[in-house]
């Protein structure tokens, strides 16, 4: 009886290690459809072009290194190649070859300039319906809406400019975490949104005050010095990040607190030309509030549906108070506008242009998932 009931346990095992065993081959299985699938969705993705476009870009810089002459000498010149001529070159294979799309036909090619001392190489690749190159700029012109109300990014002075409570405007750039202000002739504008350092905005003597109360001059100030020596020890921008950065006019038109022109006339009166790191007027950060009320810098209605306003800590403006010799604005931690003496300490916002050529890599721009370029 023991060797029945035995040999029917022993079948039953059998039978459980054969339906176990076809378990988990028919999941092994399916694991490998699911992987190939998987391939087959992302090899159709825009990476595969991004790969290409590396591949251009590499291909340029070899070509480049052999022939240095041809490079553009100064900042107001470019020089392009295309792919066709790098294929003929011997420096990259046709885009037929590494395309490999039924249907998909793609022309590209390298622009590359010279800016902030460096040279940069822009591969453009244009596949039709499939994939073309975009810049950040471009990018968030197609895919954001422009808005009337509420949060979101603002046709606003010939500008594209975010405003609201919490608009979908994060960049991971250069190793730091910045925001966009706005888009301005295809250069889109950021400000660090990241804990700094802390300084003065100008400490020295002031004779109309008899005191050391600074001298709101931003052309010779303190702030000035440090965020130029902070830009060539890549404090804020990696050294990599610069080849991104273009040179820009710095507004810095001093104001009355009860100043309430806000489209920028005010801050333009005065422009300190071609420099490659500044701070946010004080009309951009008007600007950035929804509330009705935010008009001049005596609302504190200014701290309402704004996104700048959630720094936590106060930090300085670019602009001065035009009332007196020794005063700057400051957006105090609880985010309204303050005039203070320039010997007063705040945190540092770096606010910087990315080249209008930027190309967009990825992101949605939500804190989640940053823009990122290249």
């Amino acid at each position: 009886m023991k060797n029945i009931l035995g040999k029917i346990m022993g079948d039953f095992d059998k039978k459980k290690m054969i339906k176990l065993g076809i378990i988990i081959i028919g999941v092994f299985v399916l694991l490998i459809i699911l992987l190939l699938v998987f391939h087959s969705l992302t090899a159709n993705r825009s990476n595969s072009y991004q790969d290409i476009e590396n591949k251009m870009l590499n291909a340029a810089k070899k070509y480049y290194k052999k022939n240095e002459n041809l490079l553009p000498q100064t900042s107001n010149e470019q020089v392009t190649i295309d792919d066709v001529s790098l294929t003929s070159l011997g420096y990259l294979k046709s885009l037929t070859e590494l395309v490999k799309k039924e249907g998909v036909t793609c022309t590209g090619k390298v622009v590359i300039s010279y800016n902030n001392d460096r040279y940069r190489y822009t591969p453009l690749l244009d596949c039709g319906n499939a994939y073309k190159t975009e810049t950040l700029a471009s990018h968030i012109e197609a895919t954001v809406e422009r808005v009337y109300s509420g949060t979101g990014l603002y046709d606003l002075n010939g500008e594209y400019v975010y405003r609201g409570e919490e608009p979908n405007n994060y960049v991971k750039f250069a190793d730091h975490n910045y925001r966009i202000i706005k888009i301005v002739d295809g250069n889109v504008v950021l400000i660090l949104n990241e804990r700094s350092e802390r300084s003065t905005w100008d400490d020295r003597y002031n004779s109309n005050r008899d005191d050391n109360d600074g001298i709101n001059d931003y052309t010779v100030s303190r702030i000035k010095e440090y965020l130029d020596k902070a830009y060539i020890e890549n404090e804020f921008v990696n050294e990599s990040g610069k080849s991104l950065i273009v040179k820009h006019d710095l507004y810095i038109g001093k104001r009355k607190e009860s100043d309430n022109y806000n489209d920028g006339s005010i801050e333009k009166s005065e422009v300190l030309e071609n420099q490659y790191i500044g701070l946010l007027p004080l009309y951009d950060y008007i600007n950035a509030s929804i509330d009705q009320n935010c008009n001049s810098a005596i609302t504190d209605s200014c701290t309402n549906y704004n996104y700048l306003n959630y720094y936590n800590y106060n930090w300085w403006t670019i602009t001065a108070d035009s009332t007196n010799t020794f005063r700057a604005y400051r957006i105090s931690n609880y985010g309204t506008i303050d005039t203070v003496r320039g010997s007063s300490i705040g945190f540092v916002r770096p606010v910087i242009y990315l080249i209008n050529d930027a190309i967009y890599v990825s992101g949605d721009g939500t804190k989640d998932n940053p823009y990122t370029v290249k």
